[in-house]
This record gives structure tokens, C-alpha cells and sequence, in this order.
């Protein structure tokens, strides 16, 4: 185990410490958060970019000097050759790890939460290839007990604001007696850092920090196309990755016995199978196939989540269709009220909103259909995890999955097979409820 941690607690002026949590740190540095390392390169002491492009240099009139800043971890505040950090180094610190969960873990996930524990006695990595609705969360929960009685500083992250958002509910809510920090985008820390819920970005603060790192949907965007991302979480003892959608490129780095597949949700019924229908989409105007089809959704007392690959034809049809549905909604990565919109949707002040991919993941609730129009211009993985939302919870195991096409694609297919794979396997191992 490591005999500390480190973070990077950046400040403006005089260091300033937050004594009432953060008692058991040492400052290891203070200085400027971007400097020159020995060979006259540029070095950031929050994500350590090696790449010179990534700093930009300019003359400051208020300063009255040139100042030179980090522009690849700009998100998590400026790092500059001005502003001063700190560097600071915590103890290990145990505790109960004590949490309430309020039934009875299935099967399955009692026999994923063993070989986590397994994973973090003997400081391996593991792979979660788990089902979208299969209880990865609940499946951690021995796990972090048992690290945090050991000592062991836990991270779990996500490349998904949402997830991380929709996570640390869960976590918080089960771990009540724990010092979490929850860190994302406009969040700041309140703890030492010992317990963690994260976006995977937040990682770069921490150097040499965590023992054991929860990483979830590990396939999606934007930590599977950014190496940096995957090294800031490499000097941990112990990674847990988790997905419903692994890229064969992923599953090529874990030796078979390390890949535990998970084909069940929790309630142990199938996951809603896909259905094809050629449908050739016109934003610029209201087309009756699709305006009976959402009426018919809400005769029926469903909640329907419409997916488009593009935030503009979403914002076109949303004039046309507005005018029939006065609560409709639309939602999208850059829109600012996304989280309210969401809330308001599982209050059930919305019987149908428009999304873009923001909502593939991360989301559940019951009563839910889902209809991807254009779904042939998507990945095999966005549409098993669209397809994933649906039947999640006990009380509504069933779910209607649509997609609307102009030529049925590989992608369309792949993705309906990973999901007949997924169920046929779930019943060989006896983890689903026998077939009607």
C-alpha cells in the first residue's frame, strides 16, 4: 500500500488551508502550477501534458509579464506560471466502511462482489462485462468496504457527468457514515480524498493517490480516445473496469479469467430486444408516423425517450411537434438546464423528450420506451446502450425499443445480437427466470 497520497490543491496568493477537513496533510510543493522542467520544457504539475503545444504563451497587461498556460486541463481550472499551487501529501486513513443496502444482492451479483474483493487483495484488474440494468453499483459495495477497513484510498469514476451525478446519489445514500467527495465540473473538495465519486478527468489532481479505482463505462467518450485520461488513473494498485459495451480492443487487455461476464439484470428477466422499422426521418416537417406513434406512447401510459444523432434536426422537430405535447422536451450535452430537464423527467413532468446520445447512459426509469430515429447512422455500442434504458426497474422488467431506420446497417444488427447473446447466456447459467 502506498504510504500517501498526493493532490493538487490549487489556490490564488497565500496558501490557504481548510483545517477543519484537511488534518492530515503535508505540503510537499507550493509553487506556480506551470514551470520549465530540466530540459527547458514545459511541464504541468496537474495533468503533465509532455505535448509543447498544449501551452500557450502570451504577454498579460494586468501582470505586466508573459504568462504561459496549460490549455489541455483547462476544465479543471487555469494552471499557469503565475498562479501558485499546492502539492500536498495525506496519511492513510481507515474506516468502517459501513453501508445499507436494503435487499438481498442476486446471484450474480454476489458473485461479481467476489471476485472484486479478490481483485483488491491481490492488486489486479478486473472487467466488469456487465448488462446495462445488472446492479454494477451495488456490486462494489463489498468491495469498497473492504478497502476503506484496510486503509485504501477509492475512486470511483465516470467519463459522464450524468453517470457520476446519478452514481453518487446511490453512494451517498448507501454509505451514509462515509466522507465522500463527490468532484465534477463546478465541485469542489470538501475531504481528504480518502473515498471519491468522480468524472475521470478529476483524476489529474490526484498523483499516486488511490489504491483502488471503480471505473465505469470505460468505453465511453471522452476516456476511450484520450491516452492521458488512462494514464493519470495507471499508478493505482487496483483498477475494477466495468461496461455493457467493452471494444475488442479493451477486452484484448485482461487475461480470461480477469473478464467476468455478467449477462442478467438484477430482477433476472431478458433485456427488451430491438425492433426494426423503416422509417425515413424529415425534420423541417411534422410526419404523421411518427406523431400517432408518440400519441399512442402516452394512451398507453409510457414514458418515451426520442434519440437523435444531431442537436440541430432535434431542435427543428421539436417546433413541429411541440404544438401536440405542450410538455415536451429536448436535452443536450450543451444545454445548461440539462440536469433540471432530467429531474423534471423523473418527477414526471415529461411524457416524452427528445435527447441526444447525453442519456444513452446513466439513466433509469420505469415506464420507459425508447425510439432512435436515423438509427442507422449510430454505433453498435450507443444503440445496445440506448436499448439499455429500457425494463430496468422491478416494478416494469419490459420495455419497447424501436429502431426507425433508412437501411438497416452492421451496426443495427451487432447490436441486436450482442443483446439476444446476452439473454440466451443468462438463461444457460441459470441467472434469468426460465423462458415463458
Amino acid at each position: 500500500m502506498f504510504e500517501g497520497g498526493i493532490i493538487i490543491i490549487k489556490h490564488y496568493g497565500k496558501l490557504v488551508r481548510n483545517t477543519a477537513h484537511l488534518t492530515d496533510e503535508t505540503i510537499l510543493y507550493q509553487g506556480p502550477g506551470v514551470l520549465k522542467d530540466s530540459k527547458g520544457k514545459w511541464y504541468c504539475r496537474q495533468c503533465a501534458t509532455p505535448n509543447q503545444h498544449d501551452y500557450y504563451t502570451y504577454t498579460s497587461a494586468f501582470h505586466q509579464q508573459t504568462i504561459t498556460y496549460c490549455r489541455r486541463c483547462l476544465q479543471l481550472g487555469r494552471m499557469d506560471t503565475v498562479q501558485m499551487i499546492a502539492v500536498t501529501e495525506t496519511a492513510h486513513y481507515k474506516s468502517s466502511g459501513e453501508y445499507h443496502l436494503d435487499f438481498q444482492l442476486s446471484q450474480q451479483q454476489a458473485y461479481a462482489s467476489s471476485h472484486i474483493i479478490r481483485a483488491i487483495q491481490t492488486q489486479e484488474m478486473l472487467l466488469l462485462y456487465a448488462v446495462t440494468g445488472a446492479g454494477k453499483t451495488e456490486m462494489m459495495f463489498e468491495g469498497i468496504r473492504y478497502a476503506r477497513q484496510a486503509g485504501l484510498n477509492v475512486a470511483i469514476v465516470s467519463p459522464r457527468v450524468d453517470v457520476v451525478v446519478e452514481i453518487s446519489k446511490r453512494i451517498i445514500e448507501a454509505f451514509s457514515h462515509e466522507a465522500i467527495d463527490v468532484l465534477y465540473q463546478g465541485q469542489s473538495q470538501k475531504y481528504c480524498g480518502h473515498f471519491v465519486v468522480a468524472t475521470v478527468h478529476q483524476l489529474y489532481r490526484f498523483k499516486q493517490h488511490f489504491d483502488v479505482i471503480f471505473i465505469d463505462e470505460v468505453d465511453a467518450f471522452p476516456l476511450a480516445m484520450d491516452p492521458l485520461l488512462i494514464h493519470a488513473s495507471a499508478s493505482c494498485y487496483s483498477h475494477i473496469y466495468m461496461t455493457a459495451t467493452p471494444s475488442k480492443h479493451l477486452l484484448k487487455q485482461f487475461k480470461k479469467e480477469n473478464i467476468i461476464t455478467l449477462p442478467a439484470r438484477y430482477h433476472r428477466k431478458p433485456l427488451p430486444v430491438p425492433k426494426f422499422r423503416y422509417f425515413k426521418f424529415k425534420p423541417q416537417r411534422l410526419q404523421p408516423y411518427l406523431l400517432k406513434l408518440l400519441q399512442k406512447q402516452i394512451e398507453n401510459k409510457r414514458v418515451t425517450l426520442v434519440f437523435f444523432n444531431q442537436i440541430e434536426a432535434m431542435e427543428q422537430a421539436l417546433v413541429h411537434y411541440q404544438k401536440y405535447f405542450d410538455d415536451l422536451a429536448a436535452v443536450h450535452s450543451e444545454d445548461a438546464l440539462r440536469f433540471e430537464k432530467v429531474e423534471a423527467l423523473r418527477a414526471g413532468k415529461h411524457r416524452i423528450i427528445f435527447t441526444t446520445t447525453i442519456l444513452e447512459r446513466g439513466f433509469t426509469m420505469a415506464h420507459l420506451d425508447v425510439i432512435v430515429l436515423e438509427s442507422q447512422t449510430f454505433q453498435a455500442a450507443a444503440l445496445v446502450q440506448i436499448a439499455g434504458r429500457t425494463g430496468r426497474k422491478l416494478q416494469d422488467t419490459s420495455g419497447n425499443v424501436l429502431f426507425l431506420h433508412n437501411g438497416v446497417t452492421l451496426a443495427m444488427l451487432s447490436a441486436k445480437r450482442q443483446i439476444q447473446r446476452m439473454n440466451r447466456l443468462g438463461f444457460e447459467k441459470g441467472w434469468l427466470d426460465a423462458e415463458m
